[in-house]
């Protein structure tokens, strides 16, 4: 461990490198919390479903102290309790909805798990973010995990293998995957991280700025429809939006799914800026970079749990604020989408960046 983390470990719960058992998971397999960060940034980790657990982001502008930005809970009684807020977990194999829980690939009728309704989300109830994953490497600015998904998991064909490698800079968090199969298969990969730069309660007075001037428009179900000018829909956040006021608009794609959860189409192709969050008054913000085409911009519309999150407080509609990279929603069942199937010998990646700051 490097000076600048030895000097850093007593202001914080946990040493980056460091694990410790954080519970049991449904099975009653033991789970692992996991700890990489810098002077600047701590990050817990779970083997269980690659989570995102715990940000804590050094304030010098607060004497130092360490401000949780990441919605998650305390132990495994939580996200056992509360599997479908998806809190931080690495969702595969495919993020998102897809239409009617089936796709076709190559001529062949593929029928997947239905837990949204008649629709697929998230890869189904046994999505990545609820498997074990193997920890491959650990270091005290690094984590690397893998997982393999077998042919018809889910419903989905050909056996997929992958791994996710998370690390520390710094005060930015960067986060690597990589997919490859053995037989044609749809694939969309990202983090569900919750963000909440205040560390409790709305993130309402948060200013959300994203450079998409377009957007797939969606139903009350939240299957996209067509593409549309954000000015148009009432979703227009390319100038920064507070969000109290960009969930609430009074427009029908807002009032369709009670505030925003929409594919932002990001402009520009590669690893560049889809997102940047910051909560006036504080100094704190966050810069999201990513090189998958869309964004999925959650306000936690229905977000609600009885276990208490970290703080000792339990999460409530707007408490958080999910910025998904990823794959474009239902693109199996939308030829005019770009493609999301992954064949084999080639490897899927996806790169996502957090680069968090504070003021001086």
């Amino acid at each position: 461990m490097n000076e600048a983390v030895e000097a850093s470990v007593d202001t914080r719960e946990e040493a980056p490198g460091s694990s410790r058992r954080f519970g049991t998971d449904a099975s009653g397999d033991p789970v692992t919390a996991l700890v990489i960060g810098s002077e600047a940034l701590a990050v817990t980790l779970l083997d269980r479903g690659a989570t995102v657990n715990r940000i804590r982001l050094r304030d010098r502008r607060a004497d130092d102290a360490w401000t949780d930005v990441a919605l998650g809970f305390a132990d495994m009684a939580g996200y056992l309790a509360h599997p479908d807020a998806f809190l931080g977990g690495l969702i595969g194999r495919f993020a998102n909805r897809i239409a009617g829980a089936a796709f076709d690939l190559e001529g062949q009728r593929y029928t997947l798990d239905a837990n949204n309704g008649n629709n697929t989300l998230h890869g189904g109830a046994a999505g990545f973010d609820r498997r074990h994953w193997q920890v491959t490497a650990h270091t005290p600015f690094t984590l690397e995990l893998a997982l393999t998904s077998p042919d018809g998991d889910g419903g989905f064909p050909g056996r997929l293998d992958v791994t996710a490698r998370y690390t520390v800079e710094g005060s930015t968090l960067d986060l690597a995957i990589e997919a490859v199969t053995d037989a044609p298969t749809p694939v969309s990969l990202t983090s569900h991280l919750y963000l909440n730069l205040a560390g409790h309660g709305s993130v309402d007075e948060h200013v959300l700025r994203v450079p998409a001037g377009r957007v797939l428009a969606v139903d009350a179900t939240s299957i996209p429809g067509d593409v549309v000018d954000v000015a148009d829909a009432g979703l227009d956040l390319r100038d920064g939006v507070d969000l109290g006021r960009a969930r609430r608009r009074p427009v029908p794609q807002v009032a369709a799914v009670g505030g925003i959860d929409h594919p932002y189409l990001p402009d520009g192709e590669g690893l560049r800026e889809i997102a940047d969050l910051s909560l006036p008054g504080t100094g704190r913000a966050v810069r999201l970079l990513a090189d998958q085409p869309s964004v999925q911009v959650y306000t936690g519309n229905v977000l609600a749990t009885g276990v208490p999150g970290h703080g000792g407080a339990l999460y409530r509609p707007g408490d958080g604020v999910a910025l998904e990279a990823q794959q474009c929603p239902d693109a199996p069942n939308r030829p005019d989408l770009p493609s999301t199937v992954l064949q084999p010998g080639q490897t899927r990646r996806v790169h996502i960046r957090w680069e968090f700051r504070t003021a001086d």
